[in-house]
């Protein structure tokens, strides 16, 4: 999203020069009116305009006197996996092994392992439905169950599958170190048909964690890679409701940039079927994006809000909001928060869902 500070007044012209200037542009305007602008104005607020005062909570978003209850969502645990689970240690250590080889190739630094269970989860959830997909048996996207597990900082899932149709036997250790070589390979050098999304991922420099599932039986081999950006040391990260605190030290030299909010409907459990076809076979997204919030004096080219705390003093920060003014219906409203670096390059530190019925 595009950021861009509001400016001040310019110095006041000359009285006579302003009178000029004004008719001027007055007369012009008149002409273009009527034979070119009136007709075009519709589209071009639509499609090409940037934003103006006018995106503000008091106009384009307008604040409701609903009341929004967030709920607290559980996990059912998955059909039991035939995955041994003393031999998954292994594995997870040696996926992480591949991982960083082929970072350290392109001379990116080593991630580590993370703690946020979502991942295993996942690929015992995709194992025991014999699917491959970024959504779960619950419908739940991958920002939804990282969160779900505790996760308060910014995910990106990769997720790769062998099909093993006919077998009876449950693959051997050291098949299992194969297929673990064999998808890593194929997400790094034959990623084409997904715009070399799941390669991207492997190699985002602002990567610092990586979660890992494994699970398999005699039918299917998962695995299933949710990169993580710890980028900051929280003091707070508190929801109630619509409001939203986020506190805390970055742990690099980065500086608040944007508040992004994307909205999902209420997920409902999908079936073996429904995961197998469109969309649920295919890339994910953030859902609809709903605005931005920024800091006082500031505006966004999409509908924005402003915070009603926003600081920053060296690397502590700060912000404060209420994004009541986008809740549409109940759903999942998922908090994106954007930071930048000292090259004005803009990364993720959250990917945090709210759900709210």
């Amino acid at each position: 999203m595009f950021l861009e500070k509001i400016s001040g007044m310019e110095k006041e012209p000359t009285k006579l020069n302003r009178l000029l200037l004004l008719s001027l542009i007055g007369l012009i305007f008149i002409i273009l009116y009527f034979s070119y602008i009136s007709p075009q104005i519709q589209y071009l607020k639509q499609n090409i305009l940037p934003p103006t005062k006018s995106y503000t909570i008091s106009s384009s978003v307008s604040p409701t006197t609903e009341t929004f209850t967030q709920t607290t969502t559980t996990f059912s645990p998955p059909i039991e996996s035939t995955t041994p689970s003393t031999n998954v240690t292994r594995f997870i250590k040696y996926a992480l092994e591949v991982i960083n080889k082929d970072r350290l190739e392109y001379g990116l630094k080593p991630v580590e392992l993370g703690t946020n269970p979502a991942a295993q989860y996942h690929a015992e959830d995709l194992a025991s439905m014999l699917c491959l997909s970024h959504w779960g048996s619950n419908g739940m996207k991958p920002y939804m169950r990282y969160t779900i597990f505790g996760g308060k900082f910014f995910v990106q899932e990769n997720v790769a599958a062998i099909f093993m149709f006919g077998r009876t036997s449950i693959p051997s250790d050291e098949e299992i170190l194969s297929f673990i070589s064999q998808t890593e390979h194929e997400m790094m050098y034959n990623d084409a048909s997904s715009d070399w999304g799941h390669r991207k991922n492997i190699l985002n420099p602002m990567h610092t964690h990586v979660n890992i599932g494994i699970a398999y039986n005699s039918q299917i081999f998962v695995i299933v890679q949710d990169f993580e950006n710890i980028l900051i040391k929280w003091s707070e990260f508190s929801t109630k409701n619509t409001t939203v605190t986020l506190k805390g030290r970055f742990l690099q030299n980065l500086r608040p940039y944007m508040v992004l909010l994307y909205y999902d409907p209420m997920p409902s459990p999908l079936s073996s079927k429904d995961l197998r076809n469109a969309p649920y076979n295919g890339s994910y997204s953030f859902g609809e994006l709903l605005g931005a919030v920024v800091n006082k004096g500031y505006q966004a080219n999409v509908p924005y809000i402003y915070a009603t705390k926003w600081r920053q003093e060296g690397l502590d920060f700060e912000i404060v909001f209420d994004f009541k003014a986008f809740v549409k219906s109940e759903g999942v409203y998922t908090v994106v928060f954007e930071v930048e670096d000292y090259k004005g390059n803009i990364n993720f530190a959250t990917s945090y869902s709210i759900f709210i019925k």
